[in-house]
């Protein structure tokens, strides 16, 4: 098979967990004997070159300004830019002319941040379907996320009216994967992909990014520790778990946070709300030495991620996860098998939460088969086997429309 992947990053240029999910997918498949290629932006074009068995077309971006110099512009220069990149005809082109020498079977599409999404026209004029994967809001929410002023938007605001040509084009792709069921289920409901039946819709885990491992021994007399990896944002919700943390009881356990703090929240006045706890600031630690060192891991957002990579993460090395009961968190974690759901921002229910492990214990957590069936789940090998699936459901659609449209003709 010849699959054509899209997606607006590709490594060595990444900036979050897409672009790192799409190569690994792309190389995967190679490994299968696909012939595998991938078109990609940046701020200049590049000759085609073989990356670990992927031939890589990046193309230079074609818009009003390189996506990742975004903060340096503003407000009305980057609300053109999204309303502008929707339906780019210098992008759309440049692709075409890959879609022409290529000559893909089928057109994998991933985050479509600044990408034109009249791609997909292009692959349909082309009798070549196109598969989208949703990793993220930007289809309807100019800023990707669908939070705003601290709350989960409940609709398409104004201001995001201009992602709209997107759900005109949506229309133009033929068959759509979620990385969660919340995250597909949010886009059904603002209209996208609704003329795409239900054998075509498909819930597939992104891959975990750390390898897995057995769980490690904690200490005999360590105090219980509970962990919180990530970029320290307000929807992230670490400010919901240090005021959960000021109830628990005054000993015999211990929170560790590791992560960046980034604007509008302050690391100076964050560290002073956890002053006199046993907490720690580790600064940017790797995952790989992170989860060794804890017991428990919360997930305390109060936006409807997607799919968090931390808890693939923390899976992987078979720590049990406290997160809040909202987007692909709650798709996620079985209750009281491989964790526990709180409702989002409800600081008590969370405390709580907590304290009842604390009190448990650490010979009380799940045992390490509980993670037995979400890591077989998301082996390369079982994720690319559920693509393949997708994708030669998607071309055989395809193919079964060109054929009544055959018998029409005559």
């Amino acid at each position: 098979m010849r699959i054509l992947h899209l997606s607006v990053l590709y490594p060595p240029i990444v900036l979050g967990g897409a672009e790192r999910f799409t190569a690994t997918l792309a190389e995967e498949q190679t490994k299968l004997g696909h012939q595998v290629g991938v078109v990609t932006l940046g701020p200049e074009a590049e000759p085609a070159y073989m990356h670990n068995g992927v031939l890589v077309h990046r193309i230079s971006h074609g818009n009003l300004f390189w996506h990742p110099d975004w903060p340096k512009y503003y407000a009305p220069l980057r609300y053109a830019h999204k309303f502008l990149a929707s339906w780019n005809p210098i992008t759309r082109h440049r692709v075409a002319r890959v879609l022409d020498s290529f000559q893909p079977d089928v057109v994998n599409s991933h985050c479509m941040v600044g990408f034109a999404v009249d791609c997909w026209k292009e692959s349909s004029r082309r009798r070549i379907p196109v598969v989208h994967t949703l990793h993220d809001f930007v289809l309807f929410c100019r800023n990707a996320s669908a939070f705003r002023n601290g709350h989960v938007c409940s609709g398409i605001c104004l201001a995001c009216r201009v992602t709209e040509p997107k759900r005109w084009y949506s229309g133009y792709v033929t068959a759509v994967i979620g990385v969660s069921r919340d995250i597909l289920q949010r886009h059904l409901d603002r209209g996208f992909f609704g003329h795409i039946p239900a054998e075509r819709r498909a819930v597939i885990c992104s891959m975990p990014p750390i390898a897995i491992k057995t769980r490690s021994a904690r200490p005999a007399g360590s105090p219980f520790t509970i962990g919180f990896i990530g970029r320290i944002i307000p929807e992230k919700g670490l400010e919901v778990l240090l005021e959960a943390v000021k109830r628990l009881p005054r000993w015999g356990w211990q929170l560790i946070i590791a992560g960046r703090v980034s604007p509008p929240l302050s690391e100076e006045a964050l560290r002073a709300r956890s002053a006199g706890l046993p907490v720690q600031w580790l600064g940017f630690v790797q995952a790989e030495e992170f989860y060794p060192q804890i017991d428990v891991l919360v997930v305390p957002s109060i936006w409807a991620e997607p799919a968090p990579l931390v808890i693939h993460e923390a899976f992987a090395n078979a720590v049990p996860v406290v997160g809040s009961k909202i987007g692909g968190i709650a798709d996620l974690i079985e209750q009281d098998r491989t964790g526990w759901l709180c409702s989002a921002g409800d600081i008590a229910a969370l405390a709580e939460t907590l304290i009842e492990r604390i009190r448990a214990g650490r010979d009380a957590l799940p045992p390490e088969t509980a993670f037995s069936r979400f890591r077989s789940e998301t082996t390369p090998e079982r994720v690319v086997e559920h693509y393949e699936t997708v994708y030669r459901s998607a071309i055989d659609a395809v193919r079964k429309s060109r054929q009544r449209r055959g018998r029409t003709d005559i």
